[in-house]
């Protein structure tokens, strides 16, 4: 799995988890705070729409590139499952 794709994955379950948490907040009667943490969610789709669909073709990748690069795809996928439980374990307990 290249870099690109472990962005991708870690949004869209930042994406989920946020939703999820939209609903529970909505089920629990939270309106006016749903409608906050709708607009806070909008960032991950935001976010989603600027990953790179290609590498940079004029610079060739240096070790730091590379380590960076994939440290920031690990940090987006933790941050992801992270988010997805936020959003399971809300639903749960205002569900």
């Amino acid at each position: 799995m290249e870099p690109r794709q472990c962005h991708v994955v870690g949004l869209v379950l930042c994406l989920v988890g946020g939703l999820v948490t939209v609903a529970s907040l909505a089920l629990a009667g939270a309106f006016g705070i749903a409608v906050l943490a709708l607009a806070a969610t909008g960032s991950f789709a935001l976010a989603l729409s600027n990953v790179s669909d290609r590498e940079p073709f004029d610079i060739e990748p240096t070790l730091s590139y590379r380590v960076a690069t994939w440290g920031g795809a690990v940090l987006s996928l933790a941050l992801g499952l992270l988010m997805l439980g936020v959003g399971i374990y809300s639903f749960v307990t205002f569900g």
